[in-house]
């Protein structure tokens, strides 16, 4: 799949809505943002910045798909890790030593806690994440495994059939009360939303369209049946028909993604935008709530607002820089000596012992 422009551009805007649902509202809501109080008529819309969230899993199903089907198993793990953890581990580190000096109660640190998190799996050792938003890379793990079985499998050419019977099971799961299971529902409804787009996008069909509004029903069940639960805990109001109407809201982007416009679309400095998104969201949230409590007051919240983010664009440019682009080919040949190598040599062995039975 060619670079799209207009999708680097979705991603720092959902990057950048929920910055503004943390540092405008969430922080304050959850007292690790202490010395100033809501902008008001700012949280009315705000609020809904955890919406970003949502867009991302899309995104990530759009994009994986592209990269899964014509890769193999081992390929496609060391492509995700390399994705996933260097930046990562620089963003545990930046927020560690963040918080040794200014983090206290909930943001405070432990040296265990920080090695555990460096795994990326603290909280199956046992440790909470050193920054709440780590919570979404569970679920792309997740999703990245569920792929990555499928390849191992050699599944790759049933990728596309999974993905079409995806939203009939959870479908099937709703019905019977059974969308607890895993990958069975909630936000995975949008992952699969966003690979029927991918699939859309070369082989549309009367059929993939009518599966993608089967998603979109899926997502807007359960995003917006959030919004009793979201007023009872943030004690704001929100709005049922205003999450509704934001779940199509993304959708529509998507379909204009999809389209001869979208894609042939040039805008500036995607390249840059869309490289800032995974460090911004990496870096933003507790590194945010501990510099605007400690330097922000009723008076001076705009400009501390203001600078807070400037701060992190101009970390999260050189995470993406000097972590992510400058040593790609280390990163990549370490994750393919850690990850690929012993990939390719079970498959090799499995399928060894398969021709000789």
């Amino acid at each position: 799949m060619n670079r799209l422009q207009l999708l680097d551009y979705g991603r720092f805007f959902a990057a950048l809505i929920v910055v503004l649902f943390h540092y405008t509202f969430n922080g304050i809501v959850n007292g690790k943002i202490s010395s100033i109080e809501h902008i008001d008529w700012i949280i009315e819309i705000t609020k809904y910045g955890y919406i970003g969230v949502e867009f991302f899993f899309m995104i990530s199903g759009y994009v994986v798909f592209f990269s899964a089907k014509n890769r193999s198993a081992s390929q496609f793990i060391v492509s995700r890790a390399v994705r996933l953890y260097p930046a990562f581990w620089f963003a545990v580190l930046f927020t560690s030593i963040t918080a040794f000096f200014w983090g206290k109660g909930e943001m405070s640190v432990t040296v265990m806690q920080v090695l555990s998190n460096l795994t990326l799996f603290a909280p199956s050792l046992g440790y909470s994440y050193v920054d709440g938003v780590y919570w979404t890379l569970q679920y792309e793990i997740n999703f990245y495994i569920l792929i990555f079985a499928m390849l191992f499998l050699g599944l790759q050419h049933r990728l596309e059939l999974f993905f079409m019977l995806w939203p009939i099971l959870m479908i099937i799961a709703l019905i019977l009360e059974k969308n607890w299971l895993p990958f069975m529902g909630g936000y995975y409804s949008y992952f699969a939303a966003g690979a029927l787009f991918a699939i859309a996008k070369n082989k549309p069909s009367r059929l993939i369209l009518i599966l993608i509004l089967i998603t979109l029903c899926l997502c807007i069940n359960f995003s917006a049946g959030k919004a009793e639960s979201l007023t009872l805990h943030k004690g704001v109001e929100y709005s049922t028909y205003v999450m509704a109407s934001l779940v199509l809201l993304i959708f529509t982007f998507f379909t204009f993604l999809n389209s001869k416009k979208g894609e042939s679309l040039t805008l500036p400095y995607s390249f840059v935008l869309g490289g800032l998104t995974y460090p911004v969201y990496l870096i933003h949230a507790h590194f945010g709530y501990m510099f605007v409590s400690r330097y922000a007051n009723e008076d001076n919240k705009v400009f501390i607002y203001m600078t807070c983010i400037g701060i992190v664009l101009a970390v999260a440019y050189l995470m993406h820089k000097l972590v992510e682009i400058k040593y790609a080919s280390f990163w990549k040949r370490v994750f393919d000596y850690l990850l690929g190598a012993p990939v390719r040599f079970i498959s090799s062995k499995l399928v060894g012992r398969l021709l000789t039975k």
